[in-house]
């Protein structure tokens, strides 16, 4: 059967502790069969390298392979979800003239992403293009949508994201020898845009921090697109880091010491949060060790939010495996940014957690991508959701 026509799709999530690749189908509203789910731990990458390149790209085909062998799906298109470390954001004005005034219809919302989506920089590849809202000049309105609309001109600030080519080209290359034959990139913290929030929540700006193990990325989103993207090299891994250098305890106890803590509370200077028997991490000296790297984490989410002069009426979402499971962590992060911060998780049954939103999101964005033409990023449910 022809791969358009098949409602199998593989996708593979990366983060900067995992690669994890998942082969399923839909099977009804916010219901996804999973039919093979395999997770490989690698070294990750930070400032937007790779520590192994060649270990990661063993990661990722000995992950798919495993997928393919487990879940007896075909290998034909595998969707890649590109970290925002990889991942460039230019936001671009476009207008196209029409030939008269007359409805609006797919193919000049097409022509108009398009018609901007030309880059010559050769280090980066354009993975996805998405209108943030449109204007026409038949009216003096801002839209989201303006298909069916009359108009003789279509204005749009478009989203293109592009995607650096050293990570393109290695998860093509493991792809390759997993036996896909196509391969299409989707911006992670896009996805999760789109896939976590509702058409009404993404009529006005929202903040998305997605905070990792070794890196976080800073999404500021509004209708199908995003006005900002930043990304930098912090996460989870961090206050574990930090506990292990300032106390001197093993990393894993360290780990498990940050697994345990709640900022919540009020410890007594004897207080044990972990030992091993050998070593003792006492909870109030590792409170503080955890509250600092929060307030400094805050401080660097800040000056992107900030310079991005956005109100601080917006909503602040939180996600991702690095510190939405920090007892308290919300409340520290909220109080040094001032705003309001939310823990943000998916809503469907087997990925309810916080880390599962990039896996997640990846796979609604991608089982919606499957039914479309190839390139058209703009053509999806999400637009009329």
């Amino acid at each position: 059967m022809s791969a358009l026509f098949n409602k199998d799709i593989v996708v593979l999530d990366v983060t900067s502790r995992t690669v994890t690749a998942v082969a399923g189908c839909k099977k009804a509203q916010s219901v996804y069969d999973v039919k093979a789910r395999t997770v490989k731990e690698y070294d990750g990458y930070s400032d937007g390298e790779f520590f192994d390149a060649d270990a990661a790209a063993s990661a990722v085909c000995d992950a798919l392979k495993e997928t393919l062998a487990a879940s007896g799906v075909v290998p034909r298109r595998l969707f890649v979800g590109v970290p925002g470390e990889f991942v460039t954001l230019v936001n671009r004005p476009v207008t196209v003239t029409l030939d008269r005034v007359r409805r609006v219809v797919d193919a000049d919302i097409e022509y108009l992403a398009a018609k901007g989506g030309v880059f010559d920089d050769g280090a980066y590849v354009l993975i996805g293009s998405s209108p943030i809202c449109y204007s026409v000049d038949t009216s003096d309105k801002l839209y989201f949508d303006v298909r069916g609309m009359n108009a003789g001109r279509v204005s749009a600030t478009v989203s293109y994201m592009l995607a650096e080519r050293s990570f393109t080209e290695l998860a093509e290359g493991a792809a390759k020898r997993a036996g896909f034959r196509e391969v299409r990139f989707v911006a992670s913290p896009w996805a999760e845009c789109m896939a976590m929030f509702e058409r009404e929540q993404r009529d006005a700006s929202y903040v998305v921090i997605d905070a990792g193990y070794l890196s976080t990325s800073v999404a500021v989103g509004r209708g199908e697109g995003l006005e900002v993207l930043k990304s930098f090299s912090m996460g989870g891994g961090h206050v574990a880091a930090d506990i292990y250098e300032v106390l001197g305890v093993p990393f894993e106890l360290a780990e498990r010491a940050k697994e345990l803590i709640d900022l919540n509370l009020s410890y007594s200077d004897d207080a044990v949060l972990a030992t091993d028997g050998e070593h003792v991490v006492y909870a109030a000296e590792a409170c503080e060790i955890v509250r600092a790297r929060l307030e400094y984490f805050a401080e660097v989410v800040a000056g992107i939010i900030g310079g991005a002069d956005t109100p601080t009426y917006l909503p602040v979402y939180l996600t991702g495996e690095g510190f939405a499971s920090i007892r308290g962590a919300r409340t520290v992060i909220a109080e040094k940014l001032g705003r309001t911060v939310e823990i943000c998780a998916p809503k469907v049954p087997g990925f309810t957690r916080p880390d599962d939103s990039s896996l997640l999101s990846l796979f609604v964005v991608a089982e919606s991508l499957s039914k479309t033409s190839l390139g058209s990023y703009i053509k999806t449910r999400f637009q009329r959701r």
